[in-house]
């Protein structure tokens, strides 16, 4: 079962777990297109596909830590044979006062699912009832950070203040995400028609408020503010000119780790109006489902568990020994998630650093070259690196490294722009900012065998090139990172060789597409996202063509 996502903050609102059961229901019942009527009486209600579970309970003891609590679950079971669960949990006592960033009650809302097939193309976005629990509510909050359904609105140089001091607070723990506005001068004409850009802009920004409600709390920057923002927080932590960045806990300005706060350009998502959303929670979903509840749950528990005090014997530790295995399940899965988001900042810290030794070693060989060239006088390639400007070092996304190779190489390069497909995927995957790094250096790889093509001496092949020219820019070409040709099952394939098919430039093949073998893979193993690059190069033409990158599953090796 996969969290998919997780919203836990506190509420002050009166009688507000009464309030949180009557939302749930009417979702239900509107869900189910009425089929699911639960009563405000703890039921079970099946109704084939789906199904409800309600449990509240009451203790009117004066010495009680929680006097009201509830827990209750819709359970879907889709046509695809996906089962998904939508859980919520409220309590309120004198034994909430204790937990940390308490302000009365507490609300825990859970969306799981359980499928057979991959969930990296499911859109994940709080439920409906959301906004309807934080409209009922009084000043909803994560600790200090406001829980809105609506961006939060930041403006002048009093609102920079503000949102620079709640970003560096050391003991947040919900990620901000921080638009900029849209500068005058932005265009982009791929939009509905009667549309205009801003309107896109502001559209978009609503509705990733709404779809990461709960998760995130995501706020806009007017002009002035963002002018105090950016120096209050620094260069390399500003945000500016349409794009938004998402600030994870632990931020410090004063340590260089910009790089963990994703920054995404205008470009990458006005075109649809739920990319900037998707792109967020792709993001921090997995960071969200590894939260743990407040202490005080466990007081809640034990309110709801003297109700079953009162069924049969049997049952009774039944379900006590389930919600035991269950909970156990659930603290080891935080546990590996944690782990797993510090491997990946490890490797997007190791991939950047990488980058920047290589760019200090490009720039090294321009100034030795031009100390003797004669000593350089063989080195064809380092020779040429002295004409050209220092390359960026990094790219904090796939969709920023193709943007920046189609900037900067034209000569030796062919990447057209429907090369791209499915980029905002790869671009929301937990590892995106690792996989940007690397697709960088995969792409100057490629553009520095196009120039070798162009040299008029044989460089071999791309294979060879890599192993042999001791270039700064070389791939490392092993069978985990680079194929030159497919297998004879995906060739002999009538389903899966197709799918190498990919646009080119007419000036190498008239009908502007042509099958491709040879692959950069980005990254090891075969998941549905990790991307791939497939490339042509012709020594004809002297550049090599990128007819495809993104994601693993557009071009599987097997039939399902």
């Amino acid at each position: 079962m996969a969290i998919m996502y997780r919203a836990i903050w506190s509420d002050s609102a009166p009688n507000l777990v009464d309030t949180v059961r009557r939302q749930f229901f009417e979702w239900v019942g509107a869900k189910s297109a009425g089929r699911l009527s639960p009563s405000e009486s703890e039921s079970i209600t099946p109704d084939g596909a789906m199904s409800i579970t309600v449990e509240t309970e009451r203790n009117d003891n004066d010495k009680a830590p929680i006097r009201a609590a509830l827990r209750a679950w819709f359970v879907e079971v889709r046509d695809d044979g996906s089962r998904w669960t939508t859980s919520v949990r409220s309590w309120d006592g004198p034994g909430n006062a204790a937990d940390a960033g308490s302000h009365g009650t507490w609300v825990w809302v859970d969306v799981e699912a359980v499928t057979r097939d991959s969930l990296e193309q499911v859109t994940i976005a709080a439920p409906k009832f959301m906004g309807a629990l934080l409209v009922n509510g009084s000043s909803p909050r994560r600790l200090d950070v406001p829980v809105s359904n609506s961006p939060l609105f930041y403006r002048g140089e009093a609102g920079a203040e503000e949102l620079a001091s709640l970003i560096t607070d050391a003991e947040r723990d919900l990620p901000i995400v921080v638009f900029a506005p849209l500068p005058t001068f932005f265009k982009f004409t791929d939009l509905p028609e009667g549309m205009s850009v801003f309107d896109r802009f502001n559209d978009a920004v609503r509705r990733a408020a709404t779809m990461a409600t709960g998760m995130a709390a995501v706020c806009q920057l007017d002009e002035d503010a963002t002018q105090v923002f950016g120096k209050i927080m620094g260069d390399s932590y500003a945000v500016r000119d349409g794009a938004f960045r998402i600030y994870l806990p632990d931020v410090d300005p004063a340590v260089d780790e910009a790089w963990r706060h994703r920054y995404t350009v205008p470009a990458r998502f006005i075109r649809y109006r739920d990319t900037a959303g998707k792109a967020i929670n792709r993001a921090i979903s997995l960071r969200a489902g590894a939260r743990r509840a407040p202490d005080s749950y466990n007081a809640a528990v034990n309110l709801l568990e003297s109700a079953r005090s009162r069924e049969p014997g049997e049952l009774q530790e039944l379900l006590k020994i389930a919600d035991e295995e269950s909970a156990e399940h659930r603290i080891g899965l935080a546990a590996l998630d944690q782990k797993y988001l510090s491997v990946v900042e490890d490797s997007q810290q190791l991939e950047e650093e990488n980058n920047r030794l290589r760019g200090d070693l490009d720039e090294a060989r321009k100034k030795l070259a031009l100390a003797g060239p004669g000593l350089w006088s063989e080195q064809t390639e380092a020779m040429a690196l002295i004409e050209h400007e220092r390359l960026p070092d990094s790219a904090d996304s796939p969709s920023v490294a193709a943007l920046l190779a189609q900037e900067h190489f034209r000569r030796y390069l062919s990447f057209p722009i429907d090369a791209c497909v499915d980029i905002d995927d790869i671009d929301s995957a937990v590892e995106a900012r690792s996989w940007g790094e690397t697709a960088w250096w995969a792409f100057r790889a490629l553009n520095a065998y196009g120039e070798a093509l162009a040299s008029g001496v044989d460089p071999g092949s791309f294979w060879s090139w890599c192993n042999n020219s001791k270039h700064p820019y070389a791939w490392r070409a092993t069978s985990k990172k680079l194929a030159m040709g497919e297998s004879s099952a995906v060739i002999n394939s009538t389903k899966l060789w197709p799918k190498r098919i990919f646009p080119v430039g007419t000036d190498l093949d008239k009908s502007g597409r042509m099958h491709m073998q040879a692959h950069i893979k980005i990254a090891e193993g075969g998941g549905p996202l990790a991307p791939r690059i497939y490339f042509y190069p012709s020594r004809e033409m002297a550049k090599v063509y990128v007819g495809y990158f993104g994601p693993h599953r557009n071009v599987p090796n097997t039939i399902k």
